[in-house]
């Protein structure tokens, strides 16, 4: 182990010598020349010598073969010859030969080497197709092949891109469906190993909904998240409201997953109780589920975790206040008194105290129906908004983790301007990308590796 580590080490050293005669030989030839050009030129002589040395490493592996190889179709397929083939590799394109093998029965063309390695000639690799799919769910496709030339020095078309962004995202939507397959099969729950896995204490959950446009509408797309919190160092704020905003702030999000999909909530439905499965909620001590007032959203909540803590979002809450107080008062200096005073009595789970004094103001000719929607709005929500309760026992009180996922995967993503999606393409992107921010991106590159070669 030792030698083959100094014989790495050396073979670094002879290489950066050399490499370092032709970075010499360049700048004494510039005219003028910088740190930037100098580095740029070091990329793409690494890239050329990373392309050579590949094909040669490729070619190399197939020197030895045998004169017969099996076929799928059971029969023999025999040696052709060594035939040369080329693939769209991180060094951009490679070419090697393999030997190459075809059946008489079924006149079947095969190659060992490529089976082996994974290896599509004509294709994308599988060492940068998760690179160019990374690309792809961060800006639009033709941005990313854009992307795709200045950073990794490789020239590929937005059309490739998509295709790979889509195929990562067909991984999840595959994932997904194991998953809600393990999530109503009882022999899975209740494996003796997954019962024994440390549950969570306290395991949030969130759900929250963005539009994004589908062809010639506009639809919802539906994202998800567990998390856990932990205390976080109270910041500073400079609104009138600091110290009670702050202490929403101690505590912040850890260990996030998300899901989402467009599709109905019934069918939603189903992955929310598959991923929660998968963070074991269903073995969860507690589960806390924050979100705004959205029917949908707790209907889906109730149906499928009914002993689940049901907390609004601290901020949705506070936010029907401002139009009532805009409109019921001409003076701001009263209109911001009466809405902190709101405010102290929501802090204080005195709801009852605010929904009366919203209904007061239903008769008023401005401000009646802004009052009649945050009384009826406070009515239907009031079990979830025992906010003095929450702070002490130490719940975090703000769907911030669930509000950030429909940012970065619906508005970020599929709502960039100009953008109009196939359902297909978008849910494709989309679950993509809540892999990514779930931190799951090498699991889907890996099973992309193992995609079977194209016939």
């Amino acid at each position: 182990m030792d030698s083959n580590i100094e014989l790495s080490s050396e073979l670094v050293e002879k290489t950066g010598r050399l490499l370092a005669e032709n970075i010499k030989e360049y700048v004494e030839q510039a005219e003028q020349c910088d740190i930037g050009q100098i580095e740029q030129q070091m990329r793409q002589v690494l890239q050329k010598v990373g392309a050579q040395s590949l094909a040669t490493s490729l070619s190399t592996l197939d020197e030895s073969y045998a004169q017969t190889e099996p076929c799928i179709c059971g029969g023999e397929a025999e040696y052709i010859s060594h035939r040369p083939a080329k693939t769209m590799t991180v060094f951009g394109w490679v070419t090697y030969r393999r030997a190459y093998y075809l059946c008489s029965a079924c006149h079947q063309g095969q190659s060992p080497l490529d089976k082996r390695l994974g290896l599509q000639p004509g294709q994308i690799s599988s060492g940068l197709a998760p690179l160019l799919a990374l690309l792809g769910i961060q800006v639009s496709f033709d941005e990313a092949s854009r992307l795709a030339q200045q950073l990794l020095l490789v020239e590929v078309s937005d059309n490739s891109i998509l295709k790979e962004t889509h195929t990562m995202g067909q991984q999840q939507e595959k994932i997904d469906a194991e998953w809600q397959e393990q999530s109503i099969d009882q022999g899975y729950l209740y494996d003796p190993v997954r019962r024994k896995s440390p549950s969570p204490a306290r395991l949030y959950g969130s759900i929250d909904g963005v539009l994004t446009p589908i062809g010639e509408e506009w639809r919802e797309l539906k994202v998800g998240c567990w998390y856990e919190v932990e205390p976080f160092p109270e910041r500073q704020w400079s609104s009138r409201y600091k110290t009670r905003v702050g202490q929403l702030e101690t505590l912040t999000a850890k260990n996030i997953t998300y899901y989402c999909d467009i599709a109905p909530a019934g069918d939603f439905t189903q992955l929310v109780w598959a991923t929660g499965c998968q963070r074991l909620a269903d073995q969860a001590t507690e589960i806390v589920f924050v979100a705004d007032g959205a029917k949908w959203i707790w209907n889906l909540v109730e149906a499928n975790f009914p002993k689940a803590r049901q907390i609004v979002d601290w901020f949705h809450a506070v936010e029907y206040l401002t139009p009532v107080a805009t409109a019921a008062f001409t003076d701001p200096d009263e209109a911001d008194r009466w809405r902190m005073a709101m405010c102290d009595k929501l802090w204080n789970s005195q709801i009852q105290e605010v929904i009366e004094a919203c209904v007061t103001l239903e008769t008023h000719p401005r401000a009646g129906d802004a009052a009649y929607q945050a009384a009826t709005y406070y009515h239907n929500n009031q079990h979830r908004m025992d906010y003095a309760c929450y702070r002490r026992e130490g719940y975090l009180i703000g769907s911030g983790t669930v509000e950030s996922g429909c940012k970065q995967i619906g508005t970020m993503r599929l709502k960039r301007s100009g953008a109009r999606w196939t359902l297909a393409g978008a849910r494709k992107t989309a679950k993509a990308r809540a892999a990514w921010l779930s931190d799951q991106w090498d699991s889907l590159a890996a099973r992309r590796r193992q995609l079977p070669l194209a016939v």
